[in-house]
């Protein structure tokens, strides 16, 4: 498994999976990963549990077309994708009609050479919620993320649904981010945000990659089979 295409913060347009399908036909990729962000905080304050369930279930039949093409496709919450217990719910059901589509959510996968495993929404000190927005405690976090430092596999990739401080967070970074890629140095940390902010930086052993907002038509593509400072092309769809 080589070729990944990685997008997030769709903010509602499921519009923008259309063009996220084509592009992982196109382009061949082995595995789509969504970093987050179905919807917005804005959208999902001004929403009914109603509206976001429909939004939710169009969203993981949108993508869980991708994995029906035959594209291995892992999907995190945002961070106001939520009732999580609703957004999760929706997709395990999905999960079942679309064996590739996984949610990766405190969740390992394995494939070939590959482990995948990432924290949904905001990550903080001690607080966790999961009815209005998720976030998640460090120290939970860390023991969701347990399993893909155990793992056997090669290549570990650690998915998030924020980014770190510095170049690729900006104002917005978060420096738990940072500080889980100090201690843990996976290969690949993929992760949501701006597209201001778009781009991928090494912090020691790891790949840091920001796609950029999908709303915006912003992705990345990474290719572990080319020169290590050629494996990341930042596009527009």
């Amino acid at each position: 498994m080589r070729r990944f295409l990685v997008a997030g913060q769709i903010n509602g347009q499921l519009d923008k999976i259309d063009l996220l399908k084509k592009a992982a036909q196109d382009l061949k990729a082995d595995l789509v990963v969504f970093t987050g962000g179905v919807v917005d905080g804005a959208q999902r304050d001004r929403s009914s549990e109603g509206e976001l369930l429909r939004l939710w279930e169009q969203f993981f039949d949108a993508i869980g077309s991708i994995a029906e093409s035959g594209v291995l496709t892992a999907v995190l919450p945002g961070p106001a994708d939520a009732p999580l217990r609703h957004f999760l719910r929706l997709g395990m059901y999905e999960e079942g009609e679309h064996p590739k589509l996984h949610l990766i959510h405190a969740t390992l996968l394995e494939d070939t050479d590959v482990a995948l495993c990432g924290v949904g929404g905001e990550i903080t000190e001690h607080e966790e919620l999961s009815e209005n927005r998720v976030r998640t405690s460090r120290s939970l976090a860390e023991y969701y993320l347990r399993k893909l430092w155990e793992s056997d596999q090669s290549r570990k990739i650690l998915v998030l649904s924020q980014p770190p401080t510095g170049q690729l967070g900006g104002a917005h970074g978060n420096p738990i981010v940072g500080e889980f890629l100090d201690s843990y140095h996976p290969t690949l940390c993929l992760v949501g945000g701006s597209t201001e902010h778009r781009g991928w930086q090494r912090v020691a052993h790891t790949l840091v990659i920001n796609p950029g907002r999908l709303v915006d038509n912003s992705v990345a593509w990474y290719d572990a089979s080319k020169h290590a400072d050629q494996q990341v092309d930042l596009l527009y769809l």
